[in-house]
């Protein structure tokens, strides 16, 4: 679907693959509904994070199952927004696969989670009331960089980490409370993507 704001809702969340990544590492995606009850999601990052591990080292092998699994429960409750990202990628694979799908030559999805997200932002713009604001999860150090720069659109942009801990300490939610840890045991590269990871707040200017 195409994004629709509803001035009812002061907030929508957001997010990049990774935040669905981990938590669903440990089973705990039903905390991305806390904040406002419905949340939106782009058709390249649910690609993302639904689509089969390219090698039994991908560590999403474990956990792929439920994500699927919870993606379809509460499909009415996602707003999946369609991007030209995705239909870019999508073509580009199609015709990959007309030409014999050689690993090779097989189009890059890297970094394409974010450019449908920023997409999406953009495509808010001139649509929300004064006092909505976008709660957007990115990990991804570049992708924050480049939501540092929009305008005109309130933004409050969290990495996993820090959501985790505000779902403690201002949702009340105790199971959060060692939770970082507990990705950590199972995606130890999760670490690497705390050590720059602000909360900033862009007022639309």
């Amino acid at each position: 679907m195409n994004a629709v704001l509803s001035e009812k809702d002061p907030i929508f969340l957001i997010m990049d693959a990774s935040p669905i990544v981990m938590l669903s590492a440990i089973e705990r995606l039903d905390w991305l509904m806390e904040p406002c009850g419905t949340i939106w999601m782009s058709d390249m990052v649910m690609e993302e994070v639904t689509r089969d591990p390219e090698t039994d080292a991908d560590p999403r092998i474990r956990w792929l199952a439920y994500t699927r699994s919870w993606i379809e429960t509460n499909k009415f409750r996602i707003r999946r927004v369609e991007t030209k990202t995705f239909e870019t990628y999508k073509l580009a694979l199609e015709a990959w696969r007309a030409h014999g799908a050689n690993p090779a030559t097989k189009p890059d999805a890297h970094d394409l989670g974010e450019a449908s997200i920023i997409q999406t932002l953009k495509s808010f713009r001139g649509k929300m009331q004064p006092r909505q604001t976008i709660v957007v999860l990115m990990d991804d150090a570049d992708g924050r960089d480049a939501l540092r720069g929009m305008r005109r659109i309130n933004l409050d942009v969290f990495g996993t980490r820090v959501f985790i801990e505000a779902l403690y300490t201002k949702f009340g939610i105790s199971d959060a409370e060692h939770a970082w840890q507990a990705i950590l045991n199972v995606i130890p590269t999760a670490g690497n993507k705390d050590e720059d990871d602000p909360v900033f707040v862009r007022r639309a200017i």
